[in-house]
């Protein structure tokens, strides 16, 4: 069903405001087109007035019409791209005559005005370009007229009829899955008992969800469970839907509540009456399923009969927008999608009539694919199980799990009308800015600010005020959230996701004119690529050149955006290729390249007159181009974190459209273009760089009264006049919500105190502002404006490095202040009631307080006057106090909020006057303090967190402190020199019960666990346990074994550990690494399991080991046989790392009969060890092989490995003589390294042809995609010319140490991305027949010869590498391209 030219309808009212517009009809009239332009209103309003009849008909596959609003979609979008270039114009004449013959008008590039007025329309190409665009209308027309369309009626919901959905019931979904939690969850609201002194009669409770998630057949389950039955007297079930009318919806609950009454021709008033009385005084549940309606006065003229019910009463209302739940001024219930096991066993019900696979073991694999194709979406996987009903060909389901899940149901769809309606139900003004989000791929994490950037370039937004355009977009945004097709990510609370569907949804509303990289074939049809408008591209390690040709197809291009979706990535571009494709994409209205490795924009930028967005951040640019200056319509300039940016272009101030500028996060930019006041249409500066001359100083910032969000103002100390501070007028810049305010770090040279304290005092802000920090401020005082209440409404402020500063102002009557950092404040000697002010209330929203760095600080006084204070901090919940040394204060002694301490490097504090019980505490850290402030705190019946570090005088934790940690699940100790043992008795474990991580690090005297001698155990929950750097430690506890829940165990430099306890360690372990022992003799017990008890393994599984991994490194007193005969390692090892273990000279001991799961061995630094265990081939699941460094194996013939290893690592292992035979036949090897082996001199028949990576020698391989060639091996690099059979898959070549080459005779492979040549100092030429296309990266160090002749602009092979997006020699930055 082709839904694909549905926002049409929002597309054509742009035009029709286009053309309306006074300037352009006014450009019009001076060219002689103006009866053009009039006769293709008239056209296109003959067009508007049957669009809802044609889009019906697209609907119902009527021939023809959807391929006329296909063409109709472009040719608007063609109109409109010539209006913009005639408002642009249109705007440069006038701009151009108010210049005159000034001296701004030189500073503009004679691109900008290379016509005349009059010249403009008689350009041959323009009068081209508007013949060819009347002839299409004309034809549009001509085709319209054939299809004897009907006009509209009005309502523009006529086409929905298609889609209407049958009405839901009360009775419930068969197959229902999962959804436990969220029933219980429901249920709980339901039917708890309600405070009757503060409930309402009547509660109602919202749903939310997006379409197909499920909410519906919650509903029906909690409405049919037993206990609501039992609880509510009567119950009703009410399909609202679309069409929300109240005398229809009251007649329906009338109707189930009192099924004897007739509600036939009944009134309003009637039914309501009726309703009213049959509910007075009864416990009711209503559910109001599937509600749209967002008008308030008409829910609560559908709330008026349920006011009088009984207490408890409950009304249920489903949704998929948060503006319906709003209006029930209730908290909404946010459903999620289903869970993939949940989804698995909802397929396997609807396909098979069962709720798993077991019958079909062989489609489980395709069923779990099909499950995430439905992305956790209960009516995707309920369609899509309809077409496999009973169907149990792999092949058939192989094809479902192939296939675009819109093709899959065409005629049967149940998903698309559910999800369209989320979409037909947007506004107009909403429709296209949906329908943008189609140039996003699936699971991509959407930066909402840089989205509303794109809207407003592209003109998406309808706002009658320009200043009023971001509010607008973020309205907007909020609103996608609202309705669920936008859902907010888990990971950053700034970024969205769209589900799949919804990004499907996109996809087929916004056609051809979008294009998103991962629905495209590369190699297939591109038949639709010249239709695009908006595109994004995404970078990766492949071709960037190649993947980017497809874009120069796509000639009407308004957006390249390019996404990246991998942190890793940087990709390379060179100068060239960039201004290959903006040579092409002319209309260009949004060019984002963020993270690239770029220095410099080419010039050909300036030539984009229609560009309105220019987004380069995290690039790295040195300046921006002269031409830029060019782009008069440019209205946002982006360059956050742009490391290496050093200077704007001069004549920036001419772009008098641009409104956003961020330069946040460059600190190499010093300096501001000259008079950016003139850029009066700004509303973001994120960074101003003060100067003292004319044109860059502060009161630049006066004429910038539209200013919003961030502003930084840096070099503060600059200021030479106090009068500049005063005629900004900050206090008037209201839509700054974040500012800072910055002088030099540097102190030492003359710094005017009274002028910075004055400036400073000049810098009032609007009470709008809700994050200040002040940075370097020198001055003696802090300014009134900064503890006045009324006219401060600040929610987080950071006092940072002013180190002249003897008081801080009272900032305890800041009523709205949640987050309070003060640092580096070195002359403040003592806080007390100036800090907190005169009220009562202090800090009344405080929940975050932090004091940094501040030496001087001594005495910390909690005093209002002479009395001491009550309740200073309400409501923190955060404290922090570090590097405050000769502080002897006190803590406040009432923190009941408190849920994080943090006391570090406060070594002369005090104990605290009187035992503080803190029944909130979660977190404490503390370190390098007395240890008296710590034994003070008692009563932590809720501390689950609890880190020690550098207490001097601590020897053990005293019984009165650990006796209340019964919740602790974290204890940290570190850097303790005196710490002997942890506790003082056994006794004390059984508090401990919840502890599941324990880490003692670097404490010398740690001797053990408790001072009372005997057998004692640890806390039973550990997990893990992590020991190092305690060198008195000798022995672990012997109860060690029954540690069931035991998971890692980590020893590090220990060096008088000699052995573990005879009963051995927990079998529950997964991890044990041992490192640095020096004094271990065997490894635990533990790890063994006995022969005699293999065959019993089944039934006795409670004595198998569950170890996955073991590290050895460093224990030189373990027995050159390390594994005797009868030791055994745990059937379930996957890795065996071995490191420095100087007296092992065997492994032959270990049985390998039973390490079916090791995957992975590694053997390093044993210089004695001359044997390898038997039967290496016999390792089924073994990948990985890693000898490096054992002087004395030798092996005359290598042993055989199991056919499917992927990696063999052979360094610095001179005594073996033989790599495994027919190493050829290795097909899944993928990775091959062999160093300084001097006796390996040949391939025992070839090698094997799957092989990716190589580092040692050559020979044509399929499949290599690596090879690093260097002197380690053979003869390699004793001729002048190297030449090498390279294989055509190689991607990666690295050429390392080759003294005498002077030449590379070989070609290179098509294929190659990053070649790589370092120290070849007689190196000079490159292959006779150049570098490949392909080439990406070409890196090239120590070869001074090659070097000078591939230098920029001068070298021999600068023509040849120029197009190369990433090149470095040896004094260049290898990320930074001289390209």
């Amino acid at each position: 069903m082709p839904i694909a030219e549905l926002f049409l309808g929002a597309l054509l009212p742009v035009l029709f405001e286009k053309l309306a517009s006074p300037e352009l009809l006014n450009f019009a009239r001076r060219e002689g087109i103006d009866t053009l332009l009039k006769k293709w209103e008239r056209m296109l309003n003959s067009i508007n007035h049957v669009l809802d009849d044609a889009e019906e008909r697209q609907l119902t596959s009527a021939p023809g019409v959807e391929s006329w609003l296909k063409d109709l979609g472009n040719l608007a979008y063609d109109i409109e791209d010539l209006l913009d270039e005639f408002a642009t114009k249109s705007a440069e004449n006038k701009f151009k005559a108010e210049l005159g013959n000034s001296k701004v008008c030189s500073l503009l590039p004679s691109c900008c005005f290379k016509l005349s007025p009059r010249a403009f329309m008689f350009d041959r190409k323009m009068r081209s370009t508007i013949e060819e665009i009347d002839n299409k209308l004309q034809d549009i027309i001509t085709r319209k007229n054939t299809f004897n369309f009907g006009e509209n009626n009005g309502n523009r919901l006529a086409y929905r009829r298609q889609d209407k959905q049958l009405p839901t019931t009360y009775l419930p979904e068969p197959g229902f899955v999962s959804r436990k939690d969220e029933k219980s969850e429901i249920l709980e609201l339901l039917t708890r008992d309600e405070d009757d002194r503060t409930c309402a009669n009547l509660k109602v409770i919202p749903i939310v969800g997006m379409g197909g998630v499920g909410k519906t057949a919650l509903t029906q389950q909690v409405y049919n469970d037993a206990r609501v039955t039992g609880y509510f007297g009567v119950k009703a079930w009410a399909c609202v839907s679309e069409d929300y009318d109240v005398l229809a919806i009251t007649k329906s609950i009338l109707g189930i509540t009192n099924g004897h009454l007739s509600c036939e021709g009944k009134d309003l008033n009637w039914l309501q009456d009726k309703l009213k009385d049959h509910l007075g005084g009864k416990k009711f549940l209503v559910v109001l399923d599937d509600v749209w309606n967002e008008n308030y006065g008409n829910w609560t003229t559908l709330l008026k009969p349920f006011q009088l019910g009984a207490k408890g009463s409950k009304i249920i209302l489903t949704t998929r927008n948060n503006s319906v739940a709003s209006l029930a001024s209730a908290p909404p219930y946010y459903l999620k999608e289903l869970s993939q096991d949940a989804c698995m066993t909802l397929l396997a019900f609807h396909a098979f009539g069962v709720g798993n696979f077991d019958h079909h073991p062989d489609l489980k694999v395709l069923g779990q694919k099909i499950a995430e194709k439905c992305k956790g979406l209960p009516l995707a996987i309920k369609t899509l199980a309809g077409l496999l009903r009973h169907k149990v060909n792999p092949q058939e389901w192989e094809a479902i799990s192939n296939s675009k899940i819109w093709d899959l149901t065409k005629g049967r769809n149940e998903i698309l009308p559910a999800l369209k309606l989320s979409y037909l139900h947007l506004p107009s003004n909403l429709r296209r800015c949906f329908a943008y989000c189609a140039i996003f791929p699936k699971d991509y994490e959407i930066e909402r600010d840089d989205l509303i950037h794109w809207w407003i370039a592209e003109g998406l937004l309808e706002v009658k005020e320009a200043k009023n355009l971001w509010n607008t977009g973020l309205n907007y945004f909020n609103e996608l959230v609202s309705r669920s097709l936008f859902q907010k990510s888990s990971i950053n609370g700034s970024q969205f996701l769209m589900h799949d569907l919804v990004n499907d949804l996109a996809k087929l509303v916004a056609g051809a004119t979008y294009f998103s990289p991962e629905e495209f074939d590369f190699e297939g049809n591109q038949s639709n690529a010249s239709f695009a408008r908006h595109a994004s591209f995404i970078p990766s390690d492949c071709n960037v050149p190649k993947r980017l040709e497809i874009y120069h197809r796509m000639k009407g291009l308004r957006s390249f955006i390019s996404l990246k979706k991998q942190w890793y990535i940087k990709p390379n571009l060179s100068q060239k290729v960039l201004c290959d494709l903006l040579s092409i994409v002319k209309y260009l209205r949004v060019l984002s390249l963020s993270h690239y490795r770029i220095r410099e924009v080419p010039d050909c930028l300036g030539k984009l007159r229609h560009l309105r967005h220019l987004n380069l951040p995290y690039t790295h640019i040195e300046m921006l181009p002269k031409s830029i200056v060019a782009l008069y319509n440019l209205e946002a300039l982006m360059l956050r974190a742009c490391q290496y940016l050093t200077e704007l272009s001069k004549g920036l101030e001419k772009l008098i459209n641009l409104k956003f500028l961020d330069i946040t996060d460059t600190p190499n930019l010093r300096a501001m273009p000259m008079y950016i006041g003139n850029l009066v249409g700004l509303e973001m500066l994120s960074k101003f760089v003060v100067g003292t001359e004319n044109g860059i100083r502060l009161k630049e910032l006066k004429y910038l009264k539209n200013l919003k969000g961030e502003l930084c103002i840096s070099d503060l100390h600059k200021v030479q006049e106090v009068g500049d501070a005063k005629e900004i007028d900050l206090i008037r810049k209201e839509g700054i919500c974040r500012l800072t305010m910055q002088w030099s770090l540097d102190f030492e040279n003359s710094r005017n105190e009274d002028l910075e304290a004055e400036v400073l005092d000049s810098l009032h802000p609007h009470q709008n502002l809700e994050n200040l920090v002040i940075s370097y401020y020198g001055g003696l005082k802090f300014p009134s404006w900064l503890e006045s209440p009324p006219c401060l409404n600040i929610v987080h402020l950071r006092l940072h490095g002013c180190c002249k500063a003897k008081t801080l102002p009272s900032l305890g009557q800041l009523s709205l202040l949640k987050e309070l950092y003060i640092e580096g404040l070195n002359a403040i000697c003592s806080i007390g009631s100036e800090f907190y002010g005169n009220d009562d209330s202090s800090f009344p929203s405080l929940i975050t307080l932090e004091f940094k760095d501040m030496p001087l600080w001594e005495d910390w006084s909690h005093c209002i006057g002479i009395e001491e204070a009550g309740v200073l901090f309400p409501r923190l919940e955060h404290l922090l106090i570090q590097d405050c040394p000769v502080l002897i204060g006190k803590l406040p002694s009432q923190l009941g909020s408190l849920t994080k301490l943090e006391i570090k490097s406060c070594s002369h504090m005090d104990v605290l006057p009187s035992v503080i019980s803190l029944l909130s505490f979660k977190e404490l850290k503390f370190g390098s303090c007395n240890e008296g402030v710590m034994k003070s705190l008692v009563n932590l019946t809720s501390l689950t967190s609890l880190v020690i570090e550098d207490v001097s005088e601590l020897t053990c934790l005293n019984h009165g402190f650990t006796s209340s940690l019964i919740k602790l699940e974290e204890l940290h100790i570190e850097r303790c020199e005196k710490l002997t043992y942890l506790w003082q008795d056994k006794d004390v474990i059984q508090n401990l019960c919840c502890l599941k991580r324990l880490s003692i690090k670097r404490c010398p005297e740690f001797v053990y666990f408790a001072a009372e001698e005997g057998d004692i155990g640890l806390p039973n929950n550990l997990e893990t346990i992590y020991l190092s750097d305690c060198i008195k430690l000798e022995k672990l506890p012997s109860k060690m074994h029954t540690l069931y829940s035991l998971r890692d165990l980590s020893i590090e430099q220990c060096p008088n550990l000699v052995s573990f306890p005879e009963t051995g360690i927990p079998t529950s372990m997964i991890s044990l690494e041992i490192q640095d022992c020096n004094r271990l003799q065997h490894l635990p017990r533990g790890l063994n399991v006995d022969p005699d008890e293999l065959s019993t393994i089944n039934t006795q599984g409670d004595k198998m080991s569950c170890l996955q991994s073991l590290e050895i490194w460093g224990c030189a007193s373990l027995p050159a046989a390390l594994f005797s005969e009868r030791i055994f390692l745990p059937i379930t090892l996957k890795s065996l790392k071995i490191y420095n273990c100087q007296n092992v000279e065997s492994l032959a001991q270990i049985n390998l009969d039973c390490l079916q799961s090791l995957q992975e061995i590694q053997i390093e630094r044993c210089d004695k060890l001359r044997s390898l265990p038997q039967g290496l081939n016999t390792l089924s699941s073994l990948n990985s092989l890693h000898l490096r460094d054992c002087a004395a194996l030798e092996l005359e013939c290598f042993p055989p490995l199991p056919l499917g290893i992927l990696k063999l690592w052979l360094v610095n292992c001179p005594k073996i003589k033989s790599l495994p035979n027919q190493l050829h036949r290795f097909t899944s090897i993928q990775c091959l390294g062999i160093r300084h082996c001097e006796s390996i001199t040949r391939f025992p028949g070839g090698l094997p042809p799957q092989l990716r990576e190589l580092s040692v020698w050559l020979t044509p391989l399929t499949s290599l995609q690596s090879l690093t060639i260097d002197d380690s091996v053979g003869r390699v690099g004793e001729e002048e010319d190297l030449v090498l059979p390279l294989p055509s898959s190689l991607l990666h070549l690295h050429i390392n140490h080759m003294g005498k080459v002077e030449r590379l005779s070989s070609s290179l492979p098509p294929s190659l991305r990053e070649l790589w040549i370092f120290r070849c100092p007689k190196l000079r030429k490159l292959p006779q027949d150049g570098l490949p296309p392909s080439l990406e990266e070409l890196h090239i160090e120590g070869c001074g010869i090659l070097e000078e002749r591939c230098r920029k602009g001068t070298g021999y092979y600068w023509p040849l590498i120029r197009e190369i997006p990433l090149v470095s020699l040896s004094d260049d930055d290898i990320f930074n391209s001289i390209t």
